[in-house]
């Protein structure tokens, strides 16, 4: 018992105090998160089993949302479009980490089994030149098995990412990724084939 306490607490009597503010912020979090996604089943358009929305996370029209089973929201994600009937579809055992921005404006489907990252940022709309422009609708579909990594960009021209590709880490991608690929850099290039 006490190589576990030691993991969370010096022993020491003043130590006790930040040890147990601690243990009451885990479970007050994980209380919250689990009353949150609860109510989020109702509010998204479709959802399966075992939704999990961690805490911060703002979704803009969630009836156009419909999730798979076993859909994770990290903390602090942003889930937002520009246009009120976008859909964002999301597959079975797929995850979308803390701090990620995710823009469905152009309809975004994304497979089962993905993963996308800390912080990552996906585009589905520009505004080609003009900032002040109505935005340009860009379909994008994100394939089964989908691996997008921390901080990377997917800008909006990229329309499609095959199925079993990696995404590095800080990548900022500006065209379609082939299935079975390992794209990363700045812009993204072809790093190398899985087998």
């Amino acid at each position: 018992m006490k190589s576990k306490l030691i993991k969370y607490w010096n022993l020491e009597p003043l130590g006790l105090i930040k040890f147990l503010s601690v243990i009451i912020s885990v479970l007050y979090i994980s209380v919250f998160e689990k009353v949150s996604s609860f109510f989020w089943k109702f509010n998204l358009g479709k959802t399966g089993n075992k939704l999990v929305v961690q805490k911060g996370v703002s979704i803009r029209y969630p009836h156009n949302l419909s999730f798979g089973n076993h859909v994770s929201i990290g903390r602090g994600v942003n889930i937002y479009t520009e246009f009120p009937d976008s859909k964002l579809i999301i597959g079975n055992n797929s995850q979308i980490n803390k701090g990620v921005e995710l823009d469905f404006s152009g309809n975004v489907t994304i497979g089962d089994y993905v993963v996308i990252s800390e912080h990552a940022n996906i585009m589905s709309h520009d505004h080609g030149l003009n900032p002040l422009s109505k935005p340009n609708k860009i379909v994008k579909v994100i394939s089964d098995r989908v691996w997008i990594g921390a901080n990377a960009i997917i800008l909006p021209q990229v329309r499609y990412i095959g199925q079993n590709a990696i995404i590095a880490a800080g990548a900022i991608v500006t065209k379609d990724v082939a299935a079975n690929t390992i794209v990363g850099g700045n812009p993204a290039r072809v790093l190398r084939q899985i087998q």
